[in-house]
């Protein structure tokens, strides 16, 4: 990602490629090298690498988007051939007419990485809190509850995000099924700006409107602990770092000194607004 940020696109099919050595299902390392290989102009290439990636994940937006894009660039490479000739919805969209093979989300291969393996077999959460059904304060009746199983390692966790992530409500409830404390084992190294941006959105949107501020502050104090957060927030937009400050800010504004339970190691204290500042200087932002 890093490196498609920079434009850097032989780096960044270069590592795509030999991260999918490791893991050849690996849907993101397809989808980014696929990028990479449509700005080098490797166009069928790509195509390929897109369309192994939709079989794998055939409902991923970005994925379909980015399948359309080299579509359409081979269309404009070969002056010959028409738009009528690569198949479109009547939305305009392009259809993906990919052989696709069904996949059970129940079948998971961890014998590929020792490291995923490790975090699949930690049993994050007890069996009676492993399905979770959120009780939403909404008086207006405008959400609808869904089922949600907590996701115990980052196959699971994937596989809902990737369910939800074109719903803000379902992913709301999602967020609220993940303990907080379980995001560093959880993301470990699979932490992903995409993540982070729509959490906070999904705080900011959802969270500040049902749920308490302490609530708020366990996730963003818990995502900070990530292995990966100094990377992931060097890749955040603009945007979403305004999302973050309005998020801190507000935390801040909402509670006395002692008012939010503290979840560091003495867990007899209270976090203060302290605490809240410089949860602040850890994401690279200022409190207003």
């Amino acid at each position: 990602m890093a490196y498609l940020k920079l434009k850097k696109w032989v780096e960044a099919e270069n590592d795509c490629t030999n991260g999918l050595l490791l893991h050849p299902d690996n849907t993101k390392a397809l989808w980014r090298r696929g990028i990479a290989r449509r700005e080098l102009g490797k166009l069928q290439d790509a195509k390929k690498d897109l369309e192994d990636a939709l079989q794998l994940e055939p409902n991923d937006t970005a994925i379909k988007n980015e399948y359309g894009k080299v579509l359409d660039a081979i269309m404009a490479s070969s002056p010959d051939r028409t738009s009528n000739e690569i198949p479109r919805s009547v939305d305009g969209s392009v259809v993906n007419n990919v052989n696709r093979r069904r996949l059970s989300i129940e079948e998971v291969d961890l014998d590929e990485n020792e490291h995923i393996i490790e975090s699949a077999k930690k049993v994050l959460f007890t069996d009676k809190n492993n399905t979770s059904q959120q009780q939403i304060a909404n008086e207006n009746g405008k959400i609808k509850v869904i089922k949600i199983n907590t996701p115990r390692n980052i196959h699971e966790f994937e596989r809902d995000w990737n369910r939800y992530q074109d719903n803000d409500e379902n992913l709301y409830q999602l967020i609220k099924a993940i303990p907080p404390a379980s995001y560093p084992t959880l993301l470990s190294d699979f932490f992903e700006p995409d993540y982070l941006s729509k959490i906070v959105f999904i705080m900011k949107k959802y969270f500040l409107l049902y749920d308490s501020v302490n609530d708020i502050y366990k996730i963003l104090y818990y995502l900070s602990r990530v292995g990966r957060f100094n990377l992931v927030l060097m890749l955040l937009e603009k945007d979403d770092k305004k999302v973050l400050e309005d998020l801190l800010s507000t935390l801040y504004k909402s509670f006395d000194e002692l008012q939010i339970d503290n979840i560091g190691i003495n867990q007899q204290t209270k976090a203060t607004r302290q605490d809240v500042i410089e949860l602040a200087k850890a994401y690279g932002v200022q409190i207003q």
